[in-house]
């Protein structure tokens, strides 16, 4: 386990320490950003130091044995101190919010200074021991060494997650609400490693060996701390997600409705806000311009296309008749569809009519009716109809023998 989920946890948190040490003076003047920041520094540290390659070369670079153990479990417990800090700047107003931080910090302090203390005094009965009774049960100093630190770490992840769930419940569904959740779940899978290590005390004292569980603790230190770490900072990092998830969305909107954009650009480019262009031609230097005219502001672009697309529906007002709606839907609904498919369905259909009749005949001075199907009010809603209408264009619901058979010869109109 540490030689795979350990060196890409830290990983993950090395390139968040390292993208932020530029802004740091920044960070220094806001606490709660401290305390993010120190977490993941911890987090980083750990998990290095846990690394069978560190792990294994830490007690020749100090020259103290089992330093590695000593080090990885100090470095828990600013860890654990670190997320519980951060909460506490989150929770309460900041004089109150202080006086918690100082506590914790102050705890923090004794804490390590009575596990070094131990640790140390243990040495003569059980460093280089190599039997599980003799490593979890060969010395009263090291016994309680363990047990000082499991209970700073427990008391941690309970009290981490008895804030996240008192404030997830009171918000409303954000980034925020998900991230203490989150930090919630891996602080409670963070209790399976305090609980298999204070097993293995209690093991080792009874003269049984449950080695075997060895994985549980690595797996809920690891992968605890990873999603208590990942939810807490959630807040700051999941928006550019949001962002970049509705600006993906909106991509390849605009790709899937250039089919019944490209049918009304054929036959009048008029409808374009850019200047006229070729469909499908052009050099590559060219498609590589416009593509990145559109990568630029995806948002507008889209935008600009329902626009475009509405413009040719509107073009086409006159080559439709509302008399053979009816007909047309009929035919439609028999190929089970119904609600705004079946309206989308009719509205496809009635463009292709209309652009056939277009090319046959010239523009007709009728009076405009009004549209088939859906006119939303807002771009998420005009996009989710206009798709539906692409892809009911694209496949052709009804064959034009069927359609034919149903006598909707375009006479004029809107449908």
């Amino acid at each position: 386990m540490n030689t795979t989920l350990y060196p890409l946890a830290a990983l993950f948190a090395w390139a968040v320490v390292l993208s932020s040490a530029k802004r740091f003076s920044a960070i220094l003047k806001e606490p709660a950003r401290l305390a993010a920041w120190f977490l993941y520094l911890s987090f980083a540290l750990i998990f290095t130091a846990g690394w069978s390659e560190v792990w294994n070369r830490t007690d020749a670079w100090t020259g103290l044995p089992e330093s590695n153990t000593l080090i990885t479990m100090c470095l828990v417990v600013c860890y654990s101190a670190s997320q519980l800090a951060l909460l506490q700047l989150w929770s309460y107003a900041p004089d109150r919010a202080r006086r918690h931080v100082k506590v914790t910090i102050s705890t923090v302090v004794v804490v390590l200074t009575a596990m070094i203390t131990l640790f140390v005094h243990s040495d003569s009965t059980h460093h280089l021991q190599q039997s599980f009774k003799d490593w979890y049960g060969g010395s009263v100093e090291y016994d309680a060494y363990l047990v000082i630190y499991l209970t700073t770490y427990t008391t941690a992840e309970v009290e981490v997650i008895r804030l996240c769930r008192r404030y997830s419940k009171v918000m409303s569904p954000s980034w925020l609400r998900t991230g203490l959740i989150t930090a919630s779940i891996g602080a409670a899978i963070g209790l399976f490693y305090s609980i298999t290590r204070l097993a293995d005390i209690a093991a080792a004292l009874a003269d049984v060996d449950i080695s075997p569980l060895e994985n549980v603790a690595e797996v809920g230190a690891g992968l605890g701390a990873l999603l208590v770490m990942i939810g807490l900072t959630l807040h700051w990092w999941g928006p550019r997600i949001s962002a970049l998830a509705q600006r993906s969305r909106r991509l390849m909107a605009y790709i899937r409705l250039r089919p019944l954009w490209a049918s009304f650009y054929t036959l009048d480019s008029s409808i374009a806000f850019d200047a006229p262009r070729s469909l499908g031609s052009g050099s590559v230097l060219n498609r590589v311009r416009t593509a990145a005219r559109v990568l630029s502001d995806v948002e507008y672009h889209v935008a600009r296309r329902v626009v475009e697309i509405r413009d040719g529906i509107l073009t086409l007002r006159p080559y439709q008749d509302t008399a053979h709606s009816e007909l047309l839907r009929a035919c439609l609904a028999g190929h089970g569809l119904a609600g705004d498919e079946l309206d989308a369905a009719v509205t496809a259909q009635q463009i292709h009519g209309a652009l056939d009749a277009r090319e046959a005949a010239a523009a007709r001075d009728r009076p405009v009716s009004p549209t088939v199907g859906n006119s939303p009010a807002d771009l998420d809603a005009e996009l989710a109809w206009l798709l539906k209408v692409t892809k009911h264009f694209v496949k052709h619901t009804a064959s034009r023998r069927e359609i034919a058979d149903t006598d909707l010869t375009p006479t004029g109109g809107i449908a």
